[in-house]
């Protein structure tokens, strides 16, 4: 019976070697994705003035970085009793990713993290109808289809996961901050393609995502620090010394 206890635990430490080993480091898989956003179209249900349509693209750099891309088309109508306002475009988006998941615990499947992006919008914009009163009595007016180029930052923290393999899901929120709508000081357009109201500083939101994800390459990372060899030989040498 002894003699047994003993080749079970003699067994143990010599798996346990190898597994102590395989986890300095983890393999994970890089990824290329493709995916639309959901969340325009459930919103035109909800209200007809705005039609958007995203897609974005993304691919791994490394186990936390990845870079991204996106378009959208958006087309935005409202009708007031002052005003009617139309304006439709494209905006185009690029930048990074992050993920603060561990590779030994997102494994190239979870994500939860932060991004940063750059947004352009080349997008028309027309009034068909502007009514106004000063001390001279009231009228209307009109505003011609006139075509801008808007800039803005994007900030967008959220999650992914894989809801099957090959398959993933995640929503973002996002931040976007204007630096310009490309229409001047005065004329702000009521809502800027890809941004959302021209005439706020700051627009926020959010974006449910569904993606086509391809691993393309695998890589190893290292999940402990590696132990400072050199550091310990200059120290048994001194203390030889």
């Amino acid at each position: 019976m002894g003699r047994r206890t003993c080749i079970f635990f003699i067994s143990l430490i010599i798996l346990a070697v190898p597994v102590g080993k395989s986890q300095d480091t983890v393999t994970v898989p890089l990824h290329v994705r493709a995916g639309f956003d959901l969340a325009g179209p459930v919103m035109k249900l909800v209200s007809r003035d705005l039609i958007s349509y995203g897609v974005v693209a993304s691919a791994d750099i490394n186990s936390s970085l990845a870079v991204t891309a996106g378009f959208r088309y958006s087309s935005f109508s409202s009708s007031e009793v002052i005003y009617d306002f139309r304006s439709r475009g494209l905006s185009f988006t690029a930048g990074t990713d992050y993920n603060f998941i561990k590779a030994n615990v997102s494994k190239g499947k979870y994500y939860a993290g932060i991004g940063l992006r750059y947004g352009l919008s080349f997008y028309s914009e027309e009034a068909p109808m502007i009514r106004y009163t000063n001390e001279w009595g009231a009228g209307e007016t009109s505003v011609p289809m006139e075509r801008h180029t808007g800039h803005y930052l994007e900030i967008t923290p959220g999650v992914r996961t894989d809801l099957f393999p090959g398959v993933t899901v995640g929503w973002n929120l996002y931040m976007r901050l204007l630096i310009s709508a490309g229409a001047g000081k005065d004329l702000k357009p009521v809502w800027m393609p890809g941004y959302g109201p021209g005439t706020a500083g700051m627009s926020t939101g959010a974006e449910y995502y569904v993606s086509f994800s391809i691993p393309y390459r695998k890589i190893k990372v290292n999940i402990k620090p590696k132990i400072r060899e050199t550091e310990d030989e200059d120290k048994i040498g001194r203390a030889h010394v």
